[in-house]
């Protein structure tokens, strides 16, 4: 076989089987959306002169025509029909692990359909059904990455004891290439996973391990993660985690990798920290975090005393009399914090932090997925050690009056971006460029803290603490107030009216 055509070439998968297609002699015809090919009318004049075909083509969720019934199923049907019409019987089919019918799941049913339709169309076809891939430009590590350096607590899936056989991609490319080549593979499925059947918790500890990182992972039930898994595929282009791959993580992605290694020859690589290293260092050059955060220099000293002490001040009193004084607090605070915030934006670090890229916004969301998460656990241990936490909940959500969302939403917005602009922007970073990071983290997170105890609310001093500190590692991580404000935004709208902690 000289030419192969491999549909959904430009993408993580299909870049790396590119590569070892032509280290073996192959040439290769690539096409995606990213080059110009419509695969939804799998044009056949497309794969005229073509050996084999074959097809990468898939999506972890929808967008637009972009549906799992049209990229799993109608597009197989049209490549079945494009590959006839030009004379090619060879296909390659890459589908998934956890393959079945099931219409509660719509990417495990749709998966399902697409391997029927292949089964059926009399070509010489071979299956490959993938677990779990990792590899440069994964989702996979890149996405556990980011996530361990940014936070030293890992909201895990349940009790994250899912099973996985996490396998590299370059051994599922190789995979890909010998099934290829061999005639025995005409008409089998094969599953392409790596040799260690692991839980998911063990392959977080792994890549933290790898990373030299420490890391405390905690249950969390799935229920608590839909809502901000479909807040992240909402807003998100490349969200850290999709409905699709939640339910995957559920249920785990286990397979046989011994039929596949018995017929095609091919094994695939344990999944060990010292293989990691490289990978996530490769990682990490294009990601900008500091994987030592804690212990790295102090940052330049960028903040003058005036303004701290000013801001401090000004600050917490305003706290104590909005809450003590004030008719209104929701005003009062929306009042206030205009002001604190306009203080704020008297330096320039504080203005050039707050100006929006991608990586600050999508670090954002995911941390504020994963704070919402925490919560909901912080929420059940509350419930079987402190029985009186709910009336202090309560009171929380009364702050909010008889506002309506048009005044409630603006104001809201404008609260979260001066806490940030005030709190982590100029005290905390203050802090950190005297102290040092860890010092400045902490004392600026247990200031933030005390400043809320004029509202004699301990829920709301205990919450003030842990998020102060939260929020103090995501901005000294990203070295952004982005990250930290939309975390914040969107844990508050979590909380306040998407799924508030008590009804």
């Amino acid at each position: 076989m000289g030419v192969i055509a491999v549909v959904g070439g430009a993408g993580f998968l299909g870049r790396h089987v590119t590569v070892a297609l032509e280290r073996a002699g192959h040439v290769v015809r690539s096409f995606s959306r990213r080059t110009g090919f419509d695969a939804l009318k799998a044009d056949p004049e497309a794969f005229r002169g073509c050996d084999a075909v074959i097809n990468l083509a898939g999506i972890k969720r929808e967008a637009g025509s972009q549906t799992f019934q049209a990229v799993h199923v109608d597009l197989v049907a049209r490549l079945v029909e494009a590959m006839r019409r030009s004379g090619v019987r060879r296909l390659l089919h890459v589908s998934v692990v956890v393959a079945r019918a099931d219409p509660r799941l719509p990417y495990h049913d749709t998966k399902w359909k697409g391997e029927e339709i292949v089964r059926s169309s009399g070509l010489d076809w071979t299956i490959l059904r993938p677990g779990v891939i990792y590899g440069e430009g994964d989702d996979l590590l890149s996405h556990l990455a980011l996530m361990i350096r940014a936070f030293p607590v890992f909201p895990i899936v349940n009790d994250g004891l899912a099973p996985m056989r996490p396998v590299d991609a370059c051994d599922v490319a190789s995979v890909a290439v010998a099934a290829l080549r061999s005639s025995t593979s005409f008409g089998k499925t094969y599953d392409v996973v790596g040799p260690d059947r692991l839980t998911l918790r063990a392959v977080v500890s792994r890549v933290a391990e790898a990373l030299g990182l420490p890391l405390s992972i905690w249950p969390t039930p799935v229920a608590l993660m839909r809502i901000p898994v479909r807040l992240m595929e909402s807003v998100m282009r490349h969200p850290l985690s999709t409905r699709a791959q939640l339910a995957m993580l559920v249920e785990g992605l286990d397979g046989d990798p011994d039929p596949a290694r018995r017929d095609l020859g091919v094994g695939a690589a344990p999944f060990t920290a010292e293989r990691l290293r490289p990978l996530l260092e490769r990682i990490r050059r294009r990601v900008p975090f500091d994987a030592r955060l804690l212990s790295a220099p102090k940052p330049a000293r960028e903040t003058p005393s005036i303004l701290f002490w000013v801001l401090l001040s000004f600050t917490t009193s305003a706290v104590a009399f909005v809450f003590r004084h004030a008719p209104d607090a929701w005003t009062g605070m929306t009042a206030s914090m205009g002001l604190a915030l306009a203080g704020a934006l008297a330096s320039g670090s504080v203005r050039r932090r707050l100006w929006p890229t991608g990586f600050g916004i999508a670090a954002g969301l995911a941390a504020g997925a994963i704070l919402y998460g925490l919560t909901g656990v912080a929420v059940l241990l509350l419930r079987s050690g402190w029985p009186g936490w709910e009336v202090h909940a309560r009171l929380l959500y009364a702050l909010r009056g008889a506002h309506g969302c048009l005044f409630v939403a603006p104001s809201l917005v404008l609260i979260v971006l001066a806490e940030e602009a005030v709190w982590r922007g100029v005290i905390a970073r203050f802090l950190m460029e005297r102290w040092g990071r860890a010092s400045g983290i902490a004392a600026g997170a247990a200031i933030y803290a005390l400043a809320h105890a004029a509202t004699l609310n301990p829920l709301l001093v205990a919450a003030a603490l842990g998020c102060g500190l939260f929020w103090g590692i995501l901005y000294a991580a990203t070295d952004s107030l982005v990250a930290p404000f939309v975390s914040h935004l969107v844990w508050d709208i979590l909380l306040l009216f998407v799924i508030p902690i008590v009804r």
